[in-house]
């Protein structure tokens, strides 16, 4: 399996009139718990406190730019921007 990771990361980062502000994409390959190959995507939002319809809706943006590059199942995860900054 070779996605163009690269690829659907400039087309997340391309995305306009997101329903929240996104800080940063990630985007990884590899094979889900099942050894079916799926790609990953990482949004981390500016607000953290968005509510859960809003950040659904990310996710299936983001979702439907995995699907309609690579036809793979994708599993997206939200975190915010002050989560990753506590954790480092």
């Amino acid at each position: 399996m070779s996605v163009d990771t690269a690829s659907i990361q400039a087309k997340l980062e391309g995305l306009r009139n997101l329903p929240t502000p996104v800080r940063a994409w990630r985007v990884e390959e590899g094979l889900d718990a099942t050894d079916d190959p799926a790609v990953w995507i990482w949004a981390l939002v500016e607000q953290s406190d968005a509510d859960a319809d809003t950040l659904l809706h990310l996710k299936w943006m983001a979702r439907d730019v995995v699907r309609d590059a690579t036809g793979l199942w994708t599993y997206v995860l939200v975190r915010g921007a002050d989560e990753v900054e506590e954790a480092a």
